[in-house]
């Protein structure tokens, strides 16, 4: 429970300022207490939250881990309602099922969806523009994609409007107790001094609790570089399953597309209890070696396999960063968010899918004792 002062209402820090980071901080705000977020870099919402597929998931994509399918299923209305301006939806969005080295068969999916109460509809997949090679089932789904931009201007209008204050360029190099708290030390120098701290730091998330002397669990560690595509005029949304195969995905509001790989798009993994910090700066980040040529040249043409318009796909961009997962997951593909208090006043965010950001962030609430 969170220590409040004498002659104030808890005063919390959260550290990190993604999507989770942020919409913890406006429900701590809510419920009356002070607040200050801590962002490292220059801007909100500049990390994970952004270089991702901006896939907001139903659950179809956990056919092997039923628990991250329904907590996908319990986030996904809220952040549509919440996040509403951002969402682009209303384009076919399918997902198929290999024909060759699926984990799940077809009979097993459909079993999946319906054991969920899955919307979706059976199509003929030779009747699917664009045409679609190496598949034997075709679903459409009501998943939609988000705009980051737009949900960053969202949030950002909302965080002004709070009494949150948001500290960017604010790297916290460490946490301390204190009699009844914690000081919170920033790169520069400043300590400053809190009741309560949430850590949303996302990839980073172990290194504070291990200050702590918390108990903390190998994770794995991975860098994503996802190509960013003019491809077609229309959003589609194609996702072929179970295994080692492909996603594209309209880039938002943006009129481009994301492309995905499963054994491509994951450059480089690491297993351990910290990430990599050099994986953090862009100079020393393993994207910072990538022969990118060799790298489209091999994305496009696993993809091509199961999509061949997307030969007329040009190449624009990337997005890059460190994701994190659960370690030893590969059987079961888990992306859980896991909301810890190891201690009073310590609560931890381990994030999974970013449409689980509104429940995480009630349920930090709850874990520090003000609900």
């Amino acid at each position: 429970m969170a220590t409040k002062r004498s002659d104030s209402t808890p005063n919390v820090a959260v550290i990190g300022c993604g999507v989770f980071g942020a919409m913890v901080s406006l429900r701590l705000a809510g419920v009356g207490c002070s607040v200050t977020v801590f962002e490292r870099l220059d801007g909100i919402l500049g990390g994970a939250s952004f270089n991702n597929q901006n896939r907001l998931h139903l659950g179809f994509h956990y056919p092997r881990d039923m628990d991250t399918a329904e907590q996908c299923i319990r986030g996904f209305e809220r952040f549509r309602k919440t996040f509403e301006p951002s969402i682009l939806g209303d384009f076919p969005n399918a997902y198929f099922i290999a024909s060759e080295g699926s984990r799940t068969t077809s009979d097993e999916y459909l079993a999946f969806c319906q054991a969920l109460g899955l919307s979706h509809a059976l199509f003929d997949v030779d009747t699917f523009e664009p045409s679609i090679a190496g598949v034997d089932l075709g679903v459409l789904v009501d998943e939609v994609v988000y705009d980051c931009g737009i949900l960053r201007n969202l949030i950002s209008s909302w965080l002004s409007d709070s009494k949150v204050l948001v500290e960017t360029n604010a790297n916290v190099e460490s946490i301390s107790r204190t009699e009844g708290g914690f000081d919170i030390h920033l790169t520069n120098g400043d300590v400053q001094t809190f009741d309560a701290v949430v850590n949303s730091t996302y990839a980073d998330v172990n290194r504070f609790a291990r200050e702590l002397g918390h108990a903390v669990p190998d994770r794995q560690y991975e860098y994503t570089v996802v190509p960013i595509l003019e491809w077609q005029a229309e959003p589609v949304g194609i996702t072929v399953m179970d295994g080692p195969f492909m996603t594209v995905l309209p880039f938002g509001r943006t009129g481009q597309f994301l492309l995905y790989h499963v054994d491509h798009t994951v450059i480089s993994r690491d297993v351990g209890q910290n990430l990599n910090r050099a994986w953090l700066d862009p100079l020393a980040s393993p994207a910072a070696g990538l022969d990118k040529d060799r790298f489209l040249s091999e994305i496009f043409e696993a993809c091509q396999s199961f999509v061949p318009s997307l030969s007329k796909a040009r190449h624009v961009g990337f997005l890059q960063g460190p994701r994190v997962v659960l370690a030893n997951s590969d059987v079961t593909d888990t992306r859980p968010s896991i909301v810890e208090s190891a201690e009073p006043g310590y609560v931890s965010v381990f994030a999974g899918k970013i449409d689980h950001c509104v429940w995480v962030a009630d349920e930090v609430v709850d874990q520090l004792g003000l609900s």
